[in-house]
């Protein structure tokens, strides 16, 4: 995937948001088949996705959430291995790959027989104007992907914040930005964080990439985030050098410019993983709750 895709698409945006309204997208172009489940007593209506382009428009800023399932007509144990692809305005296109297991409370009124995959959930963040996103299946499946577009509004985050340090971490780093040391803890692939959360609550997490010296002006990298064995959410962070930022202790590398992310977090008492996807990089992160 090139870094063009990261730079020009705001995949997390720099100012601290929190969301006003969440709206069912719909395709103005192809996805007349639907199909709806029943999801927790509630019916869902999901777009099938086959090998022919969906077209949603959408009008930014807004953040994108993207939800993907997968159906099979046996009760199988085994995880369903499913993908497909989405290209935003002329961009290269993206290629995302799921593998999860049956939810076997699910149902569909078309399809009653059948069962369904626990979802995947993508994010991206759109940037202001208009803007249009096409989806079609990869690979050989048997069946089509079962797709959920829901676009939310941003509205400046509420107060009440609060800072929260990982249950267990490697290292402590010093970012220094106009004289004033701000502590992040170090992530690295094979080696999450963790911090405990009582929800209902949002999970924000702020990060910087690490550039070494053999990187380019522009990097990106994605963050996984999990409740358990249950995948929340992976976000892709593009990102830069930055110039007001220094490292202390560490004066041959360059921190990049920081980004954000906001996670829900279910009610109860949750551990949860932050997992950094890219094995030749590290990022810093702090950790905010919020109500």
């Amino acid at each position: 995937m090139s870094r063009i895709v990261f730079y020009r698409i705001t995949f997390l945006i720099l100012i601290s948001y929190s969301f006003l309204s969440a709206e069912l997208l719909k395709p103005t172009v192809g996805g007349e088949e639907k199909e709806i489940l029943k999801i927790a007593g509630k019916r869902r209506l999901y777009t099938v996705v086959k090998k022919e382009a969906v077209v949603y428009q959408v009008h930014g800023p807004a953040r994108i959430e993207l939800i993907a399932r997968y159906p099979s007509p046996k009760k199988s144990k085994k995880s369903q291995v499913f993908s497909y692809q989405i290209t935003v305005d002329d961009e290269n296109p993206i290629n995302i790959n799921h593998k999860y297991k049956i939810q076997k409370s699910i149902r569909s009124v078309q399809h009653p027989s059948h069962y369904y995959t626990y979802s995947g959930n993508y994010f991206i963040n759109i940037g202001e104007g208009d803007h249009s996103m096409t989806f079609s299946a990869q690979g050989d499946h048997k069946y089509p992907v079962l797709l959920r577009v829901i676009k939310k509004d941003f509205e400046t985050a509420k107060k009440g914040k609060r800072e929260l340090q990982p249950m267990v971490f490697q290292s402590n780093r010093k970012v220094v930005v106009d004289g004033k040391e701000v502590s992040y803890f170090e992530l690295n692939n094979g080696r999450p964080l963790q911090v405990a959360v009582n929800g209902p609550k949002k999970l924000r997490i702020l990060s910087r990439l690490i550039f070494e010296s053999h990187m380019g002006e522009e990097e990106s990298y994605r963050i996984r985030v999990k409740s358990e064995s249950k995948v929340l959410g992976t976000y892709f962070i593009s990102t830069e050098q930055s110039s007001e930022a220094t490292l202390k202790h560490m004066t041959d590398k360059v921190p990049g410019k920081w980004r954000t992310c906001e996670i829900d977090i279910p009610k109860g008492n949750q551990v949860i993983s932050i997992e950094l996807v890219e094995k030749d990089r590290t990022v810093l992160t702090r950790f905010q709750e919020y109500k």
